[in-house]
């Protein structure tokens, strides 16, 4: 009888030999899988970290640019008695260099801009007199007039329907949200109001702003800095070649100079025109590897500070194009 204890080990069949291979390969196959994975991980991870400090960066570079502009407007205020489109805070700025990135800021008169919320005075009730203004506004720029009419509903405390296009809730039986019947908080609210479209507002923007509204109803314009659009919508008797004559004679010390023996003047709501501005806008672009911010803020000034009251953001804004910081 044979001695099964010391038989050697016979070797595998081959078949088994061959699977077990291919558990192998597929075992480093997995681990090779799994180590792929986590580079990826690691690298989405380190890039997530980057974006998050390159938006940091584009918020702290475009908070720098804000606060040099109130020094400047604070220090503007404190040297000169009117505001014109020759002074330094008006020139526009090219983007410069900051820590690897790109930031540039400007600063806008506001009251060189007709101020929608005056359409409505502090009882919710239309002002026909900037109905007028705004209406002559959009005919210049070959706007549908009536999209005013739209306005002054979103805005009006009352539920009656205010001119040929105008709307109430019923026009937006199809949103969900009703008419606001107040003020507008921001410019991009705008979309909201039937009618109004992002190519609309880009006609808009050169002529127009939202800001608070002073206790006297109304916002004043600088004829100073205003434009030829906003002059002739304010005056209906001027024409573009007065309007041409009138910006080539500026700045002007006050209103009464720049009026002084205009025959298009006839009508003229003085009380409303200023040589001088309380109110800007600063607008700043910061640009940081893939984080690009764009942020409008608004500012009224008085003596002695500048106020901060609202601001928008805007995160899609395009790079800034680096050419533009050679000399």
């Amino acid at each position: 009888m044979s001695d099964l204890t010391r038989q050697l080990p016979c070797s595998p069949p081959k078949h088994q030999r061959g699977a077990a291979l291919i558990i192998v390969l597929g075992l480093v196959a997995l681990i090779s899988t799994w180590a792929i994975d986590a580079m990826y991980e690691d690298s989405i991870a380190l890039r997530r970290t980057e974006n998050s400090d390159n938006a940091l960066r584009a918020e702290q570079a475009n908070q720098s640019a804000l606060i040099l502009s109130a020094k400047i407007l604070r220090e503007d205020l404190q040297e000169s008695q009117t505001d014109d489109l020759e002074e330094a805070w008006a020139q526009q700025s090219e983007a410069f260099p900051i820590d690897d990135g790109l930031v540039q800021g400007d600063i806008i008169d506001s009251n060189r801009l007709i101020n929608l919320n005056d359409l409505v005075n502090n009882k919710g009730m239309v002002n026909p007199l900037v109905e007028t203004y705004l209406k002559s506004l959009f005919t210049q720029l070959e706007l549908d007039a009536g999209l005013v009419d739209a306005l002054i509903d979103w805005m009006d405390t009352d539920s009656s329907v205010h001119g040929s296009n105008g709307g109430e809730d019923a026009s937006y039986y199809d949103q969900d949200y009703h008419v606001k019947n107040a003020r507008l908080d921001r410019w991009h609210e705008l979309l909201l109001i039937r009618g109004f479209k992002p190519e609309i507002l880009a006609q808009l923007e050169p002529y127009t702003s939202v800001r608070e509204v002073p206790v006297s109803g109304i916002s004043t314009i600088n004829i100073n800095t205003a434009s030829a659009p906003v002059l002739m919508a304010l005056a209906p008797n001027m024409t573009v070649s007065d309007a041409e004559i009138f910006i080539s004679e500026r700045p002007f010390a006050s209103v009464a100079a720049a009026l002084q023996n205009r025959t298009w003047a006839t009508g003229l709501k003085q009380p409303y025109l200023s040589v001088i501005s309380d109110h800007f806008m600063v607008r700043t672009q910061a640009s940081f590897g893939r984080a690009n911010l764009r942020e409008t803020f608004m500012l009224r000034r008085q003596p002695g500070k500048v106020t901060l009251l609202t601001f928008e953001r805007d995160r899609s804004a395009a790079a800034l194009p680096a050419t533009s910081t050679t000399p």
